[in-house]
């Protein structure tokens, strides 16, 4: 059984590592005559989200190149740890290994440079984690203390001090979807009317029947999506976020932020995902990202956070009691 469950791993990872796509693959279809994108979806990468400035004016790395990349940041990563108190039985479990081969020096397509545009005068940008690991990747000496009062978020003297995703609130605005350390994972499920995409954290279920958005009025963390197909392409446009989560990569806010993501199966196997954000009051250009997607045979479970929140009330019970 082992060699049979082994032949189909090389098997999958030879049509997932394919270099182009199939200019005669069909997309099949649903019963509605829909283009069928159901499944669950990984979008692990290990493409930076933005170019590295040693690879300016440079869209591939070669394979070699890319390898190096990947190996530095996950030394820059156990060095993050050495100094921040994490588990190891949670980092262990951290799930970000990439299915598809992408050589591409950064998801952001653009701007050309591969960077975020420039950010409205008087918008804050926080540091992400591709930044904070390669910062580590240059330190001889230890983080200095200023990265060390980032990562610990400052004074913690009441829950407003924590973070939404410490107190269970949301993680972050489901659009668009980004590569990130860990839940790299979206099932697409689609009926006549409605598409849903379901992640570990979110839920969004985009009506397909060409009702328009509320009103501006009504704002929500996760924002308003609405579809409709283009050919064989999915389209989601989400709007109305609240000013509550960052409009992306840790800048400015969401609450005029637009996104429009476009899925589009090419194969049995792979999925191309883009995405435009636009955001006339945190940048001062629109922002484009695309990767692929690897179909894989798993599920999608709940994440149920801190059960009865009891880690918030053990922070700060501890953090009062160092400062005695």
């Amino acid at each position: 059984m082992r060699k049979y469950s082994i032949l189909f791993v090389l098997t999958l990872s030879a049509a997932l590592h394919a270099a182009a796509p199939d200019v005669k693959y069909k997309t099949p279809r649903t019963g509605d005559g829909q283009p069928d994108l159901q499944g669950v979806w990984n979008f692990s990468s290990n493409v930076p989200l933005e170019r590295p400035a040693a690879f300016a004016g440079r869209k591939f790395f070669t394979k070699e190149e890319l390898e190096q990349q990947t190996l530095a940041k996950a030394n820059a990563f156990r060095k993050l740890l050495s100094f921040v108190p994490v588990e190891d039985v949670g980092v262990s479990l951290l799930d970000h290994t990439s299915y598809v081969d992408d050589l591409r020096t950064s998801i952001i397509t653009y701007p050309d440079t591969g960077r975020l545009p420039k950010l409205v005068e008087g918008v804050r940008r926080l540091p992400g984690p591709d930044q904070i690991l390669e910062a580590l990747g240059d330190l001889k000496n230890g983080p200095p203390p200023a990265l060390l009062a980032l990562l610990a978020g400052g004074t913690k003297d009441s829950y407003e001090d924590f973070g939404n995703s410490e107190r269970c609130l949301i993680g972050a605005p489901p659009a668009p979807l980004v590569p990130d350390l860990d839940g790299n994972y979206v099932h697409i499920i689609q009926s006549r009317d409605h598409v849903a995409l379901l992640s570990d954290t979110d839920r969004r279920i985009a009506p397909l029947d060409g009702r328009p958005h509320p009103s501006n009025k009504l704002r929500t963390w996760s924002g308003d999506s609405r579809a409709h197909w283009e050919g064989e392409t999915l389209v989601i446009e989400t709007k109305n976020f609240n000013n509550r989560t960052r409009s992306f990569s840790g800048a400015g806010t969401a609450a005029d932020k637009v996104v429009t993501e476009r899925f589009t199966r090419r194969s049995l196997r792979l999925l191309d995902y883009e995405a435009t954000i636009v955001d006339p009051k945190t940048f001062v250009d629109k922002v484009v990202l695309a990767f692929p997607m690897a179909n894989v045979q798993g599920r999608v479970y709940e994440n149920a956070c801190h059960e009865h929140n009891y880690s918030l009330a053990n922070s700060l019970s501890a953090l009062r009691k160092a400062g005695e």
